[in-house]
């Protein structure tokens, strides 16, 4: 099979499978995301049904991989799957390739994981009294909902972010006030942002939430309809036009203001909050104790409890369809795990390693200690990522379990593989949790204060 045939069955399963409103815009260079709008979950689906098609095994590794950003590049990994010889490497690979370097020089800091958090602490990175990073000890053990229907939910009307509110007064002294009012109609509630965003002291923020499925001319990679998010809004120098804040998505950019309002007026979200940075005070090293230990969970993983808590209601009852739509919305939640390295980066910089000092190439014993710390910080940096990354192996064999022709015997290999995939995440977890936690009460020690009850992280 040449790459042109490869092509083309993707493009067959795209239209006749998966039948994609965006096949249009398909063509060898079009981006599965950005073009094609395929969020992870259905490049999953694409690569699930082209196993089917051209009969071909792929192993795991290959669906932790965020590197298919074009259908040239998917092509040309199922052509060395296929044991063809992979075609030359075309200007677009070239460029993915670059993009791929560049993203793993990206400072740790700036990666995403919770819209509303990401938010607020947009005024505490640049202030010189405070750190941002601590904030993030409530996000990687955030409450996961699983909804009447044992669905993973990302956005559920029985979540709030009174806890986040709460820890953000104690840890910086600022207010984080909502404004959004639920006993008032979205009409009323449109033109109460108009006012606030038009009418706002430049040191306050103005937070939203917005449906970004309204708004598709900005690029995102989970494609949900709808997706609630959270952004900031401020005026331009255009009436008509107003600037977008996304520090979560790390972009910010000009946009019609009646397409932001478009976005907000979807009766799928509702919520806005007002903050402002003249209340930031420095933080108390008591009150960022008391933080962690509210947010640290020594004896269990709440996100991968969920998991396993929805597969064996749905393996249980053998609902094998609705399997896939249950977990459809992990990848938003995994993401909340890379808040681990905020906390292990706060923890090395309070020490004062040099995280400057990144990605040593040569570990031997004449490295001097900062450089040994940063190595060891890129190490948790890898089983972080890994323990983002492998929750797809849980949705892709969820998607093999929903197929029809699955056998009896398959589905038991396939329930058994998941549950030994979600162990191996509670083990990586954990050895997370016991490294973070070691350095907190290395921290606490330096501090002078008593590290409470969980100066020793016992395995469950």
């Amino acid at each position: 099979m040449n790459k042109a045939q490869v092509i083309q069955a993707i493009y067959d399963v795209l239209d006749g499978h998966m039948m994609i409103p965006q096949i249009d815009a398909f063509h060898e260079d079009a981006r599965l995301n950005q073009d094609l709008y395929l969020d992870s979950v259905l490049v999953l689906e694409l690569i699930l049904n082209l196993e089917t098609e051209l009969g071909m095994d792929i192993p795991d590794d290959a669906l932790t991989k965020d590197d298919f950003e074009t259908v040239s590049n998917l092509a040309d990994f199922l052509m060395v799957r296929s044991g063809n010889a992979a075609s030359e490497s075309s200007k677009n690979t070239n460029l993915v390739t670059e993009q791929a370097m560049d993203q793993e020089q990206e400072e740790f800091e700036d990666v995403k994981v919770h819209c509303f958090v990401s938010c607020i602490c947009d005024i505490i990175k640049p202030h010189p009294l405070v750190d941002h990073r601590p904030f993030y000890f409530g996000v990687w053990d955030a409450e996961i909902v699983i909804n009447q229907q044992h669905q993973l939910d990302y956005h559920s009307e029985t979540l709030n972010h009174d806890n986040f509110r709460h820890w953000y007064k104690a840890l910086y002294s600022v207010d984080v006030s909502p404004w959004y009012d639920k006993t008032l109609s979205k009409s009323e509630n449109l033109n109460k942002l108009t006012s606030l965003v038009e009418n706002k002291p430049d040191h306050q923020r103005v937070m939203v939430m917005i449906d970004m499925y309204r708004l598709p001319e900005r690029e995102n990679k989970f494609n949900q309809n709808p997706f609630p998010h959270y952004v900031m809004l401020e005026t331009t120098d255009n009436p008509d036009q107003w600037m977008m804040l996304d520090p979560d998505f790390r972009w910010e950019g000009i946009i019609a203001k009646d397409k932001i309002l478009n976005a907000v007026a979807s009766p799928a979200v509702e919520g806005g909050y007002i903050f402002d940075s003249q209340q930031i005070q420095a933080s108390q090293p008591q009150a960022i104790k008391a933080y962690y230990l509210d947010s640290f969970n020594a004896d269990h993983n709440p996100m991968t409890d969920a998991v396993r808590n929805v597969v064996n209601h749905h393996v249980e009852n053998a609902l094998w369809q609705a399997l896939p739509d249950a977990l459809k919305q992990l990848p938003v939640l995994a993401i909340r795990k890379y808040a681990y390295e905020h906390g292990i980066a706060f923890f090395l910089l309070e020490k004062g390693v040099d995280l400057d000092v990144y990605n040593p190439s040569d570990l031997d014993s004449d490295l001097d200690q900062n450089a040994l710390e940063v190595a060891r910080f890129e190490e948790q940096c890898v089983v972080i990522e890994q323990l983002v990354e492998s929750y797809k192996l849980v949705q892709y064999r969820a998607m093999k379990l929903a197929k029809p022709e699955t056998s009896d015997d398959d589905r038991a290999i396939l329930v058994q593989e998941i549950t030994e995939i979600l162990d191996q995440q509670d083990a990586r977890e954990f050895s997370i949790k016991q490294h973070l936690n070691a350095l907190f009460v290395e921290w606490c020690s330096n501090k002078k204060i008593e590290s409470s009850s969980i100066e020793e992280l016992v395995e469950p």
